[in-house]
C-alpha cells in the first residue's frame, strides 16, 4: 500500500466519523471557537476597558487618599462623584488598579481601627514588587496583632522578612520575635533574633539585638554569663 493510499483511507475513515459524530463534533468547533472569542474579547477589549474605568475613578481618590481623608476613601464623595475604594476594588478586582484600590481600602481600614476589614482587602491585592509585597504581608501582620492573633502576626512578619533580605526584613523579625515573645514561643522568638544578629547586625534592629537574644536563653535556661 503506497501513501497516496494510505491518505484516501485516512481521509475516508475521517469522513465516516464526522458522518456518524457530524452533531458532536460540530458542537466540540463551536464550543472551541467561542472561547477563542471569548478570549479575544477579552484580551482586546472588554480588560483594557475595565483597566481603563477603574484607572480614573481610583485617579480621584489619590488626593484624599494622600490627605489622610480616610472616610472618604471608604465611603467615598457623591457630589464630586467619587467612588470609595471598597467599590473600585470589588467591581475592578482583576485590573491592577482594582488590586491598587484594595490596598488602599486596606490601608485606610487599618487607620480607621477595622482590622477584619483591613484583612479582607490587603488579601485581593496582588504586588509584583518584592518591597510592596513585604509590606502587605506585613501589614496582615499588624492586623493580627491588632486582633490579638499574635502567633498569626508573628508567622505573617517572618513570612515578610523572607521575601527579600534587606533591612527592612530585620525590621520584620524583631516584630517577629517579638510576637512570638509575648505568645511565650521562646525558642521561635530566639531563632529571629539570632538570625537578625547573624545576618543583620549593621541595621538598627541589629544595634541592640544582643539583649534580645539573651533574653531569650535565659528563660530557655539557656543563657550561662
Amino acid at each position: 500500500m503506497n501513501v497516496q493510499e494510505i491518505w484516501q483511507q485516512k481521509r475516508q475513515s475521517i469522513s465516516d466519523y464526522y458522518s456518524q459524530n457530524s452533531k458532536k463534533v460540530n458542537y466540540i468547533l463551536i464550543g472551541f471557537l467561542a472561547v477563542i472569542g471569548l478570549g479575544i474579547y477579552w484580551t482586546s477589549f472588554y480588560k483594557p476597558a475595565q483597566e481603563k474605568a477603574a484607572a480614573e475613578k481610583l485617579a480621584k481618590l489619590h488626593y484624599y487618599f494622600k490627605n489622610d481623608s480616610m472616610n472618604v476613601v471608604l465611603k467615598g464623595f457623591k457630589p464630586f462623584k467619587v467612588v470609595s475604594a471598597p467599590s473600585i476594588a470589588d467591581d475592578y478586582s482583576s485590573t491592577r488598579a482594582g488590586k491598587e484600590a484594595a490596598l488602599m481600602a486596606g490601608i485606610a481600614y487599618i487607620k480607621t481601627g477595622k482590622f477584619k476589614e483591613a484583612l479582607e482587602y490587603l488579601d485581593k491585592t496582588a504586588a509584583k514588587d518584592d518591597l510592596l509585597s513585604a509590606s502587605v504581608i506585613a501589614l496582615k501582620g499588624s492586623c493580627k496583632s491588632e486582633m490579638g492573633n499574635l502567633g498569626d502576626a508573628a508567622s505573617l512578619f517572618e513570612q515578610a522578612a523572607a521575601v527579600s533580605e534587606n533591612e527592612f526584613a530585620a525590621m520584620y523579625l524583631k516584630k517577629a520575635g517579638i510576637h512570638h515573645e509575648l505568645n511565650k514561643d521562646y525558642s521561635a522568638a530566639l531563632k529571629c533574633y539570632e538570625t537578625i544578629q547573624k545576618k543583620y547586625s549593621t541595621t538598627p534592629e541589629g544595634s541592640d539585638i544582643e539583649k534580645y537574644v539573651f533574653k531569650m536563653k535565659a528563660q530557655l535556661g539557656e543563657f550561662n554569663p
